[in-house]
């Protein structure tokens, strides 16, 4: 939105892109309208702004929830991908300060279902197994030397490291890469765990550090009463200096900046550990740009009745 342009020069974007987004007439899209109208029984958009909030919701969550929850392009509202938008150089005026945990998706696995680390790798398995058909036949290659140059070699864990890539870090790279040709970007990759060694360094963990959290109760996974103030006073210094000059390098740290040729990933391991790394997992990176149309592995890995048959099968045990 053209009107919105002289409020914002500076974003931080934590956990991924802001261009992830999906074809309006995708099956995804489609079915989200459908399985709506089916679940309420709805025949027209008055009718389905008559319901109540209640009922809304409960729509949502019991049939329209299983789909992605992502931005569809093609619409009055969205007419374009947002990438094309930044390669058009819509946001010019605007630097950005991006990055992505280590282990996004295990949130989603191991902190909300509590699954363990083996029921989170049969997840996975699963989830990604059923979206593997949906590859075109030219894609496969990729999706295979993924697996060939995925950090993680062991089953379940190189599916769970896919859906990493495909929904946080990868368009959020594309999204700087594109960036970095009409303003300073930089990027950060927070490989520091939480406390739950089951959910390592999951979706938000870095949430705790930059909003001062330190006493988030100690039976959480983002328990922050154990960690030294060196690292809760790092973030804090590098995230306000770019939100006050652009610059989110401190005394300690030199933060250099993002671009496409010089790929500089400031990589937060832990206190005292934080330091530029120069093209960090650059050969997943490559794997997975071609695949991040394939909205489908998404909406299988957020289908309920996996977790419902593995939380059946531990009840059964």
């Amino acid at each position: 939105m053209k009107e919105a342009n002289q409020y914002f020069q500076k974003v931080i974007a934590q956990s991924g892109s802001t261009t992830l987004a999906f074809p309006v007439g995708c099956e995804s899209a489609q079915g989200k309208t459908k399985a709506l109208l089916e679940y309420t029984g709805c025949k027209s958009m008055d009718e389905i702004m008559a319901l109540s909030e209640e009922d809304l919701q409960k729509a949502y969550v019991e049939a329209v929830g299983k789909f992605t929850s992502c931005p569809y392009y093609g619409t009055e509202v969205l007419p374009e991908a947002p990438i094309e938008l930044y390669r058009k150089g819509y946001a010019k005026h605007i630097s950005i300060m991006a990055g992505s945990t280590a282990d996004e998706m295990r949130l989603f696995m191991g902190e909300g279902p509590m699954l363990s680390m083996e029921e989170q790798k049969l997840y996975a398995q699963r989830a990604a197994g059923d979206a593997l058909p949906y590859l075109k036949e030219d894609d496969k290659k990729y999706y295979e030397e993924f697996k060939r140059v995925c950090r993680f070699q062991e089953p379940g864990l190189v599916e769970t490291e896919f859906i990493n890539e495909l929904m946080f870090r990868v368009p959020m790279l594309q999204q700087l890469d594109v960036q970095s040709a009409f303003n300073k970007t930089f990027c950060y990759y927070w490989s520091y765990p939480a406390s739950n060694p089951e959910i390592g360094a999951a979706h938000s963990v870095e949430l705790m550090f930059v909003f001062n959290m330190r006493g988030f109760g100690t039976s959480s996974a983002f328990n922050g009463t154990n960690n030294s103030d060196e690292i809760f006073n790092t973030v804090q210094q590098m995230w306000t200096n770019f939100a006050r000059s652009g610059n989110p390098s401190t005394d300690k740290v030199e933060w250099k900046a993002y671009s496409a040729d010089d790929q500089n990933v400031l990589d937060i391991a832990g206190p005292g550990d934080i330091r530029i790394k120069k093209g960090l997992l650059a050969d997943q990176y490559k794997a997975v740009l071609p695949l991040l149309g394939y909205y489908q592995f998404m909406d299988k890995f957020f289908t309920p009745h996996y977790l419902l048959d593995i939380i059946a099968a531990r009840e059964q045990d």
